[in-house]
């Protein structure tokens, strides 16, 4: 298979760093949805005008649309990549040689003949130039496909080869995780080795998990009423556990790793010193082969996480308590 000159066409002149490559895909159902999601997010971030009438029914779908974002993030996965497909694939025109776009215009130059009429009107120099100006730009077009495809297989040889800048600037690009990033939580990313990346999440689960419900009563009015602390701490609960196997699945889908090490991280009241702290609250090692396997599903994430080496304490009434994280190398 050759290089894919669609992928860098006339009318992308300057592509932007992935789009040599491929387009990723996230098209499926759940992954629409969550898009949609966020969409309405970010726009409901500014609040409803003054003196919305439909003010009530903006907050609660506010809130149900908090809940299900929170409940679905690891529905969502995007499309593997196959770097060594990219790596080996074919140049567009051998190295050294003109371009079909040259050729083709070097024909055209060459076969001018210009009419009597062109003669007559004295545009056969003009149509010359035309065509000259043509051919430069067919040898630009050329030159810039060439150059593409050049750094996509470079790049993809650099993944393959662990390089750790090829691994952060992926990551970078192709940002996978950044609905985490709108809901508030935050993420950092160390390259540990080839096979290994580590990740803190910095959950904010203040400013995620919401403090009260919202629903509108049979007269169209706002209905809100404090959540009850156990069904706070199960929305944490399921929101922390969902992100750490969202961020390896996605990891292990764009990158030739073998282990994903997640730190989750959250400010937590010391409940001897009454002081707020920024503690651990589950630390866990995921591996490429053992996740393939597992089907995650509502309420499985205590089953979920028995599969890997982790460190968690929770209790649905009291929330998460600290942990120390595990170690980079077991």
């Amino acid at each position: 298979m050759g290089y894919k000159p669609d992928l860098m066409t006339e009318q992308h002149p300057e592509p932007t760093f992935m789009e040599p490559f491929f387009h990723r895909q996230n098209s499926s159902g759940p992954c629409r949805r969550r898009e949609e999601l966020l969409d309405r997010h970010v726009w409901r971030q500014k609040g409803p005008d003054r003196g919305d009438a439909g003010k009530a029914a903006w907050e609660a779908e506010r809130y149900a649309d908090r809940l299900e974002l929170i409940q679905s993030v690891h529905h969502v996965c995007g499309e593997a990549v196959d770097w060594s497909r990219i790596a080996s694939l074919a140049p567009p025109f051998r190295r050294g040689e003109k371009g079909p776009r040259e050729q083709a215009a070097e024909t055209r130059y060459a076969e001018f003949k210009p009419t009597r009429l062109q003669k007559l009107l004295k545009q056969d120099a003009a149509v010359r130039q035309e065509l000259e100006e043509q051919l430069a730009q067919a040898k630009e077009q050329d030159r810039r496909e060439y150059a593409a495809w050049k750094h996509a297989t470079d790049f993809a040889r650099d993944i393959m080869e662990g390089h750790r800048t090829a691994y952060l600037r992926v990551l970078e690009e192709f940002a996978p995780l950044n609905d985490l990033l709108a809901l508030g939580s935050g993420l950092e990313f160390v390259v540990l080795d080839p096979k290994t990346v580590e990740v803190e999440l910095d959950v904010h689960s203040g400013q995620i998990i919401p403090h009260e419900s919202k629903r509108l009563t049979e007269e169209g009015e706002l209905a809100a009423a404090p959540l009850d602390a156990e069904v706070r701490n199960a929305l944490e609960y399921e929101y922390v556990c969902g992100c750490v196997l969202r961020i390896a699945r996605e990891l292990l889908t764009i990158l030739p790793l073998e282990t994903v090490l997640v730190h989750a991280r959250d400010t937590k009241m010391n409940r001897d010193s009454g002081q707020e702290e920024y503690v651990t609250v589950l630390s866990i090692r995921l591996d490429r082969d053992t996740l393939s396997m597992l089907d995650v599903a509502p309420g499985s994430y205590p089953r979920v996480m028995g599969h890997f080496t982790h460190r968690v304490r929770f209790d649905p009434a009291g929330g998460f308590a600290p942990v120390e994280p595990l170690e980079a190398w077991a």
